[in-house]
């Protein structure tokens, strides 16, 4: 009887040993688990970390350049901003790839206005109705200027109401408060335009004609169109355009016609568009900042990552 309790224990120890042994090899294993986990955490920090500030020192790089290029225009037939080039800066193993835009190619929304804050400049007046008409939103055209306008004081045919803001905003999903425009109306489909299309909150009171789409182009004036405006877009393609002016020497242009853009059109740009691409290794994070020209640098005044 003893020697069969003895054996009994036993067998107990030898189950309670297994258990905790069991207990231990998973809790190893759990804290292995965790501590890879960490190290890659930590490994990838200190590479978002690395690879940010690379981009802060290839984004310095960029400003410079673009504050020091003063030939007074901006067009994708510079070496710099063209869509196929990408800017190459050697880190030891570290790789930044970069690539510049210019922007202001689209009307800006925000300065359709006279300083009173009401009136609607002169050389505004057609591009703006003629972009709603196209839309088939000429009712929401009138209604936006409200929207955007400096008083309270309704258009002929259209209405103020308390949640218009009456100032600049700052995004064109704005709009969307507004019951006429609905998503289609601002970001459009693949078969048809929409207003992000021809506007952007970014921008002076000027366009670049150097990058400017082809629909923007053909509403800016009675006397043009989609003919005109291809013929500038082949145009700019071989040649360098500083100036509404400069459109001129674009046979069957209206001369009155680019006299009146010349309060419209630039060649050159306030703002652009850069893409920074840092990789190590099979590692890689990408960085889109806005640029805004000004003095010897140039202000940041977007940075997503």
């Amino acid at each position: 009887m003893t020697s069969g309790c003895r054996s009994s224990k036993g067998g107990f120890v030898l189950i309670a040993v297994l258990m905790v042994t069991v207990l231990f090899l998973g809790a190893a294993v759990s804290f292995a688990t965790f501590a890879r986990s960490q190290i890659r955490r930590a490994s990838d920090e200190e590479f978002a970390l690395r690879a940010r500030s690379l981009a802060v020192i290839a984004c310095g790089f960029v400003s410079e350049l673009i504050a020091g290029d003063n030939n007074g225009y901006d067009s994708p037939r510079e070496v710099f901003y063209s869509p196929e080039a990408v800017l190459l800066l050697p880190f030891g193993d570290w790789e930044v790839n970069i690539g510049i835009m210019p922007q202001d190619a689209l009307i800006p929304i925000n300065t359709p206005f006279l300083p009173d804050g009401v009136t609607v400049r002169q050389e505004y007046e057609h591009l703006w109705s003629q972009v709603w008409t196209l839309l088939g939103a000429s009712n929401a055209g009138v209604l936006a200027l409200d929207f955007l306008d400096a008083d309270v004081e309704p258009r002929v045919g259209s209405r103020e109401d308390g949640y218009f803001p009456n100032k600049k905003i700052s995004d064109m999903s704005e709009f969307l408060r507004l019951p006429e425009i609905e998503p289609e109306l601002l970001y459009g489909s693949s078969s048809d335009l929409g207003l992000n299309n021809f506007f952007t909150v970014r921008g002076e009171e000027s366009i670049n004609v150097n990058v400017a789409p082809r629909e923007v182009l053909a509403v800016l004036d009675p006397d043009l169109g989609p003919d005109a405006a291809d013929a500038i877009i082949v145009y700019r393609e071989d040649n360098d355009i500083k100036s509404a002016s400069d459109l001129n020497k674009i046979p069957g242009l209206s001369p009155a016609a680019v006299a009146r853009l010349d309060k419209i059109l630039t060649g050159g740009s306030n703002y652009f568009l850069v893409r920074i691409g840092v990789r190590y290794e099979n590692n890689e994070r990408n960085f889109v900042i806005l640029l805004k020209r000004g003095g010897a640098k140039c202000q940041v005044v977007n940075w997503r990552e």
